[in-house]
Formats: C-alpha cells, structure tokens, sequence
C-alpha cells in the first residue's frame, strides 16, 4: 500500500510541531513491510531546498493542482497535513473521489483563533473547515480535540473523527543525565503565543514573594522589526530572577536550559496534544502541567507524580493557582521530586511508535 504524506512542512521549513509530527510518521513505518510512504511536499509559500532528494528519497514536489494527476495517480491512500491551500485537498479529492483522504487535524484552527486573540494568521480558520468537508476521515490527536471539534459542529461532516494521539520516541531511555532535583528554579520552553501563556510562571514567581527564585524562559522570540517589547520590558522588571533565552535551536543553548530549571512549566489555556510535555517526562524533570486538553490525557495515568495546576480563563485566577501548583513543588523534597519524575515518565509507554503505528492501520 502507498500512503501519500501530504505537506508543506517538513525540515528544515518548519512552522512548528507539524514538522515533527512528519518526521515521526515516516520514521514509524520505515520498517513496515506492506505499508511505503512517500512524502509529497506543497511549495506554497517555500520551495524546496535543492538537497530534498537526499534527506527524503522518493519525496514528490506538487506546486499546485496541475501536478496531482502524476503525483497521486499510484497513491493509495492520502493522508494529508495541510490547512492551507485547501485547493489542493479538493483537486486531489475531485481527481480521485475513489481514493481515501484522511485529513490530520494537528491544532483546530478555529480555537488557536479564540484563544489567541485572533490574528492575521488563524483569521482564515475556514479553510480547514473547507479541508475537513473533502475528507473521509479526519484524525484528532487527543480527546479534547474531539471535544472541541464536535462543539464547532464539525462532527457534522461527512468525514468520520478519530482520535489518534501522536508519537513519541524517548530519547533517554539509555541516557544517564538526570537534573538537579534540588533546583527551586522553574522554567517554560516553547512557542510565545497568547493561548501558551508563558509569562504564568514569573508572575507566579513574583506573587509568591520568592526572591531566591529565578525563572528561565526559552523561545522569545526578538526576530520582528520592534523586537519584543513585551519581554524587553519583562526583563527589565524583573532583572535578577527572570533570564530570558531567545528562540534558538542550537543544541548547547537547550542543555544550558534543561540543567538550569527544576521544574518545567508547561502552561495555557488551549493545547491540542503537547510534545513539551513528553520531553519533559523523558527527561525525568519534575512537571508542572496544567489540568486541560492533551497534557492532561499524557499524565492521566501518572497524573499523582506532576503538579498539575487548575487552568482558569480569568488570567489573575489562573496566576494564583499556577502560583498554589509551585509551592506544592518547593514543599517537595529533592528525593521525592526524583521518584515522582521517574514514575511520571512511564506514561510515555503508550505513545511509544510501536504502539500508535497499530492506530495507524486500523483508520
């Protein structure tokens, strides 16, 4: 069987977790006898770097619908990653009404637009709707995604939801390092949008009155022609407990940030499944997790060893109980945070590669 993976998000063009979420999928089935995947890049709005070929061999170059006919003519099976372009989604589906599409629903556009303040870059949230009605099935990637898209009324389509949580290969299993549990200072790590609220846990910080305590935030990003004035400001208001690291990849730069916290915060009020928080339980760091959407449902089975956090809309209540969640960690001894971390990354057993491949074939 062939399985078109259908994106226009693959390393190095990467706009956030999709690109991981691709590279798990190809890596899932590289070994599978009777399943080949073959991925089919969208130039859009980026062209291909010139090495494609050599990092992802078989890989397909469509620029728009005159290259689906060639492209899909010997696909079996599309299971396609895009929300923009939606164009595309209904050529390849007019061409080849006979042949499955299975549309991966990665964030509902709809709610990244609620919960961010709206914005230029989710306001076209209708063309994933668009996407979904040209599908036969569409994959949620935790229960409250579900949820939330049957609240939009999504359900109604005629594309059958599934829920299929997304992968994850532990890159520690055989690996020594272990934090410094005796750490009180915290840290959050990860995109800086509105709906992610990462400012939570230094104003957590500066309510507590813990002036011993410094927080590390990592991926701010300074690359727009104001900067960040957001942040520039942050960092002067809190000077000797706030050390903000810009949005970076290089990997000395994410030790440095892992051998500094004590815990991770993982923080917002809208999370369709959470790759940080499967680092974080890989990594055997103490969590703080808020009590919502995926990050809920990964630690649902180790939810005694994280300090989960009642998410509130009202951003002065959800200070305080994210606030409440850090003391319960500063009370915890170094030893019992270490046994809590070490049991707490068990839960990432069931979304081992192994076990969601078998997900996989059933849809």
């Amino acid at each position: 069987m062939k399985i078109a993976l259908l994106t226009n998000e693959i390393p190095p063009i990467v706009y956030g977790g999709v690109a991981t979420w691709i590279l798990n999928f190809l890596d899932m089935f590289k070994d599978d006898p009777d399943i080949e995947v073959i991925p089919v890049f969208l130039a859009h709005l980026d062209e291909p770097p010139t090495d494609f070929p050599e990092r992802y061999p078989g890989i397909r170059i469509i620029h728009g619908p005159q290259d689906i006919e060639k492209t899909f003519q010997d696909i079996d099976i599309t299971v396609n990653n895009l929300w923009v372009a939606f164009d595309t989604t209904k050529a390849i589906k007019d061409r080849y009404p006979e042949k499955r599409m299975i549309s991966v629903c990665h964030s509902l556009i709809k709610m990244e637009h609620l919960t961010n303040l709206g914005g230029d870059a989710t306001k076209s949230f209708y063309e994933q709707e668009i996407t979904f009605q040209y599908s036969d099935a569409v994959v949620l990637i935790s229960r409250a995604e579900l949820g939330h898209y049957t609240s939009f009324g999504y359900d109604k389509y005629d594309a059958e939801p599934v829920v299929i949580y997304n992968s994850y290969t532990p890159k520690l299993d055989e690996i020594d390092w272990r934090p410094n549990y005796a750490l009180n200072d915290i840290g959050y790590i990860g995109r800086h949008v509105p709906r992610k609220r990462p400012d939570l846990p230094i104003l957590a910080v500066e309510r507590s009155n813990r002036n011993d305590v410094r927080v590390f935030n990592m991926g701010v990003d300074y690359r727009g022609e104001t900067g960040n004035p957001f942040w520039e400001e942050m960092g002067r208001k809190h000077p000797k407990q706030l050390v903000i690291i810009p949005f970076s990849s290089n990997k000395e730069t994410v030790h440095f940030y892992w051998n500094s916290v004590g815990a991770n915060c993982i923080t917002g009020v809208y999370e369709p499944f959470g790759y940080t928080m499967c680092e974080t339980l890989d990594r055997r760091v103490p969590a703080i997790v808020q009590d919502i959407d995926g990050p809920k449902e990964i630690c649902e089975l180790v939810k005694d060893s994280v300090f989960e956090y009642h998410v509130d809309q009202d951003f002065d209540k959800d200070i305080q109980n994210f606030m409440e969640s850090i003391i319960r960690f500063w009370d915890t001894h170094p030893d019992d945070r270490a046994s809590m971390a070490n049991r707490a990354r068990n839960a990432l057993d069931g979304f081992r590669p192994k076990i969601i491949r078998e997900e996989w074939k059933k849809v």
